[in-house]
């Protein structure tokens, strides 16, 4: 099993225009975040982000490795003259920083009264 640290998925912008968050918000915008939140409150960030990488890996939204990531680059620049794209590296922690920008996780709470 890889270790989740080292899991990433590459994703191709075929004009190479879009942010990074830009990106990383359009792999969630059809997600259902409440039960995003609903797991993460359950299984924790860590392992609901794994997963999610994981299922976007295996429905073929993101590539599972840069070859084929840049293979798609050059495919696409060698059939369209407008395309200017670029590969994007996402990985586990970039999806738990957006899931936490979303505000999916409960705030910690304080020891403090």
């Amino acid at each position: 099993m890889t270790d989740p640290d080292d899991l990433t998925g590459y994703v191709v912008d075929r004009f190479g225009y879009a942010p990074f968050g830009h990106v990383l918000g359009s792999l969630v915008r059809e997600a259902d975040l409440d039960t995003l939140h609903g797991a993460i409150g359950e299984y924790g960030l860590q392992a609901v982000a794994e997963q999610y990488l994981r299922t976007l890996i295996a429905d073929g939204t993101l590539h599972a490795d840069e070859g084929t990531a840049y293979a798609e680059e050059d495919r696409l620049l060698e059939s369209d003259p407008n395309a200017s794209p670029e590969v994007h590296a996402v990985t586990v922690a970039d999806l738990a920083d957006e899931f936490t920008r979303l505000g999916l996780i409960d705030p910690a709470t304080s020891c403090a009264s």
